[in-house]
């Protein structure tokens, strides 16, 4: 399934964060904070949200997953999905454009937008397949990120990522930049044993 054009919303708070480990700062400059939340609108149409993801049912898992499968282990697995999200290339043009103004301030917190951004593609494409997992009896594991370079080359060729645009080079490196490539386990709904109430008996 792929889904494109929609909507994220990156939080202030989490931006702010990340622009601090960018910066290897505990608090960030009153200038740049003040800035911060304008940075963020002004680079909201740079980016084109782009999320797709495949399942394979137990017998259907490709040979290249099965390591995973070995290293969770303990629960029934019913199908296995790997999960694209970037936002697109654009923000690395503008990335560019920026450092190569000199703009270093701007491209850290553009940076930090765009690291926020590609996790909230993420979490929406996530958010989709729970909900395709609960309507059949399932539920998912939280995600397992591939970062790795065999298994994330093998991930990306099991989607046809590239025919998305999403490609990776002989170093490793993804393209775009501000992608995220994950797997998802899926496994039967747990039941809730609910202990049924004995209705007592009333005395004539």
């Amino acid at each position: 399934m792929k889904i494109k054009k929609f909507r994220i919303r990156p939080r202030l708070s989490t931006v702010a964060r990340i622009l601090k480990a960018i910066m290897s700062v505990k608090h960030l400059p009153p200038d740049v904070e003040s800035t911060l939340p304008i940075e963020i609108e002004a680079f909201l149409p740079k980016m084109m949200p782009t999320a797709f993801y495949q399942t394979w049912s137990r017998e259907e898992i490709p040979s290249s997953l099965q390591d995973i499968l070995k290293e969770i282990g303990g629960r029934k697995v019913v199908a296995v999905s790997t999960l694209v999200a970037t936002i697109g290339d654009e923000p690395e043009d503008v990335l560019s454009s920026m450092l190569m103004n000199g703009e270093s301030q701007r491209a850290q917190i553009a940076t930090a937008v765009c690291e926020e951004s590609a996790d909230l593609c993420l979490s929406f494409l996530l958010r989709l397949l729970t909900e395709e997992a609960q309507d059949d009896d399932c539920e998912v594991s939280d995600p397992i990120i591939v970062e790795s370079g065999a298994l994330l080359a093998e991930s990306l060729a099991l989607v046809e990522a590239e025919q998305e645009g999403v490609t990776i080079d002989t170093a490793f490196h993804l393209s775009p930049r501000f992608t995220r490539v994950a797997l998802v386990v899926w496994y039967p709904a747990a039941r809730k044993k609910r202990a049924a109430a004995t209705p007592k008996k009333r005395s004539a």
